[in-house]
């Protein structure tokens, strides 16, 4: 079984940039790097193939462009990866075991992903309401949704299901993935065994005192409010995310401006980001997106 990486970058410094290469070449046969930064990356190894876009495309994007060339090229997994994630030791190997024991026990995955944790606290990241079901003789977990990060997906999943939206172009690019495998009859599956160091957004920040949030790039939020108006209006998103969502929405309009530096851009952002998702755009806020 040929093992492929799929790993993004975006204005990567170079010297991480290969120890990210040469850290997850360790686990697979081969390693795509699909880098949308401006500058381009070279590699001399013979089992990395670099494409460089000279453009931010998105995550969803190279992640497409990605899965594509090493379906085409022969590779039964692809794993995908991004410039912050650090695979732990054995991690692929956990993945592949759950998928090959899973499958052979009759069970139809169409994804397997690693536990992740933060890289600088080592603090395990745990979901508050929708923790999975138990697949039963082992330590799997079947879950609604999982970080495409650390994550395996066979050959056969995605000649069904196709490669990421890239209209998203970032933010909920996973989670949209794993509910339209889901509605394609995929179990999207939890390896806790399988670790996976990871670090979201610039840290957290309490407000008040009491409620700890992450803290993004003001212009994130606006990627995450139009595409959450996307996703709501997708038949195959869970009702649960909607109703969390909506609510995590008005929390955000309502304390993020006031309680979070550059609140007069994060809410701006999070205005436009319900425009345009009411609109039906997508791809880039600045002037590169489409209505479809």
């Amino acid at each position: 079984m040929k093992v492929t990486a799929i790993l993004v970058a975006y204005e990567a410094p170079a010297a991480d940039l290969e120890s990210a290469i040469q850290r997850i070449s360790l686990q697979v046969d081969f390693v795509v790097v699909c880098n949308n930064s401006s500058d381009a990356f070279e590699c001399s190894s013979p089992n990395v193939q670099v494409l460089n876009f000279h453009d931010n495309l998105g995550i969803a994007k190279a992640q497409s462009i990605g899965m594509a060339w090493a379906f085409e090229n022969g590779a039964d997994f692809i794993v995908q990866m991004d410039q912050d994630s650090e695979a732990t030791d054995q991690m692929v190997t956990r993945l592949l075991e759950a998928y090959n024991y899973l499958t052979g026990h009759g069970y139809k995955v169409g994804l397997v992903g690693a536990q992740d944790f933060d890289k600088f606290t080592k603090a395990v990241s745990r979901p508050r309401v929708n923790k999975g079901k138990a697949i039963p003789g082992t330590d799997y977990l079947i879950v609604s949704e999982i970080l495409s990060s650390g994550s395996l997906i066979p050959k056969a999943a995605y000649d069904a299901v196709g490669a990421m939206d890239n209209g998203l172009f970032i933010d909920a690019v996973d989670f949209e993935y794993c509910w339209r495998l889901a509605a394609h009859g995929y179990l999207v599956v939890k390896n806790p065994s399988a670790l996976l160091g990871h670090r979201l957004g610039d840290g957290k920040k309490k407000i008040a005192g009491l409620i700890s949030v992450g803290l993004p790039a003001p212009i994130r939020h606006y990627y995450s409010f139009r595409n959450t108006i996307h996703l709501i209006k997708r038949s195959y998103s869970p009702w649960y995310w909607r109703f969390a969502s909506v609510v995590k929405m008005v929390f955000k309009l309502t304390v993020y401006p006031f309680a979070l530096d550059q609140g007069k851009d994060r809410l701006c952002f999070m205005l436009k980001g319900i425009k345009d998702g009411l609109l039906g755009r997508y791809g880039r806020i600045d002037g590169k997106h489409s209505d479809v």
